[in-house]
């Protein structure tokens, strides 16, 4: 979750901080905030620049290396998680350089960065980091969870094969390319990189499954909420997925918003959403399925529903020092946050999670809900919040996001490896998918008519 820094308040500070960040010291720009980029090689030519096909074993290496060091150097635990990461290197260095194709070199160097069983930390191939400046993703159209004794369909997206299929919520999965589902999800998991709670280690197995090469296909047997059986060849495709953020009222009365992803164009877009709704007896903020993005977003409009100044958390840093530009003349993250409340919005909040919930919708609702200021509704969270400060170039055309900021809310409490506990936990059944019916919404919406 890559925190938006704050705009320095002296104009003066910022024309001489950019000269100085001209020159590449480390003194002025310490966290390689904004010299961020891959080792060059002897000849001054950036190594991280287009993605080779196949990359040699000199740019391989190159990139091993770059990734364990720059976690080693710069992750924000000095402990590493609990986790050995010199013994991280031995065990990875042969399967990764030896990988038999580049798919599988950077899916390979991701798994060793999931050591640290932080979701944060990552390798992402050329490919996908592609597809994320895109704001598009590689799927079968579908998403599923364990219910019960099944696999069964969560959702469903009306531009992917799936839906013309006939796949519905409700469905449970039988099987992939003729062997049982569950067996193919149990592999899925254990091939999966590190997570620090079930409900990431479920997401990063389903996206082995639902994700892929374009135009890839795949053979599913699905059984129908009668107990018929449907079998179909889904073709993965890439689907379009930009950040939105939409309001309305509800009939019954409360103001209702659905944020899909913190990202920080949205920003004066979400403040009018809650601007227009003011006057709402109460207010909906709907986050579920949204995976994160700014944390400086978060703070900003969290401001909206407080009067006064109060406590927004901790910053947590490798050094206990605040992050900064410049020979310190430039404090980009402070280690103690403070919320300078706007009063946009006095109501009751209620917030809706899910698992799929993660980084800055878990930050931005763990702290409405450590303060009392939302009633939170739904499912546990991811319980990834961690924060970086952007990507770092790797050789051979990746990225690599590291983990260099740890929150503590204002009430003490860490959302990592644990998620935010809903105040009304709402599980999700078999029979509400099958029924098209949202009972965290039903229950939100009776909450605060309470």
């Amino acid at each position: 979750m890559p925190p938006m820094p704050p705009i320095p308040t002296l104009t003066r500070r910022l024309m001489l901080s950019s000269a100085l960040l001209l020159t590449g010291c480390a003194a002025i720009d310490p966290h390689a905030v904004i010299t961020r980029r891959a080792p060059q090689s002897a000849d001054g030519a950036p190594s991280a620049s287009a993605p080779q096909a196949p990359l040699d074993a000199t740019t391989r290496a190159a990139a091993f290396d770059f990734v364990w060091r720059t976690v080693d150097a710069r992750y924000f635990d000095p402990r590493m998680n609990g986790v050995d990461w010199k013994a991280a290197v031995e065990k990875w260095r042969a399967p990764v350089l030896q990988a038999p194709d580049d798919d599988a070199f950077w899916d390979r160097l991701d798994r060793m960065a999931g050591e640290l069983n932080d979701v944060h930390t990552r390798v992402v191939s050329p490919k996908r980091a592609q597809l994320i400046e895109r704001s598009q993703s590689v799927s079968l159209g579908f998403s599923f969870r364990p219910l019960g004794e099944s696999l069964v369909v969560t959702s469903v997206n009306g531009e992917g094969d799936a839906w013309w299929a006939g796949v519905r919520p409700g469905m449970a999965l039988l099987a992939v390319d003729g062997e049982p589902a569950q067996a193919v999800y149990s592999r899925l998991r254990a091939e999966a990189r590190g997570g620090s709670t079930e409900q990431q280690r479920h997401n990063l197995a389903a996206a082995r499954l639902l994700a892929g090469e374009p135009d890839s296909t795949v053979r599913l047997a699905l059984a129908r909420t009668d107990g018929s059986r449907i079998e179909a060849v889904l073709r993965r495709t890439v689907l379009s997925n930009p950040p939105r953020v939409t309001h309305r009222r509800l009939p019954e009365g409360p103001g209702y918003i659905r944020l899909t992803a913190w990202n920080a164009s949205l920003q004066g877009r979400m403040l009018s959403a809650i601007e227009a709704l003011k006057d709402a007896p109460s207010l909906i903020i709907d986050l579920r399925g949204n995976g994160g993005g700014s944390a400086g977003m978060v703070q900003q409009v969290a401001r909206a529903f407080f009067d006064g100044e109060v406590q927004g958390g901790r910053t947590l840093t490798r050094t206990g020092k605040p992050i900064t530009l410049a020979f310190e003349m430039v404090e980009l993250v402070k280690l103690q946050s403070t919320l300078k409340g706007t009063g946009l919005y006095k109501g009751p909040v209620a917030i809706l999670v899910d698992a799929g919930s993660g980084s800055a919708s878990e930050k931005f609702s763990g702290l409405m809900q450590s303060l009392q200021r939302a009633t939170v509704v739904g499912q546990v969270t991811c319980g990834c919040l961690l924060g970086y400060l952007g990507y770092a170039e790797v050789p051979g055309g990746g990225k690599l996001a590291y983990s260099e900021l740890g929150y503590v809310m204002p009430d003490g409490s860490r959302i990592e490896a644990t998620g935010v506990v809903p105040n009304l936990e709402v599980p999700t059944s078999i029979e509400d998918l099958r029924l098209g019916r949202d009972r965290a919404l039903e229950v939100a919406v009776a909450h605060l008519k309470r």
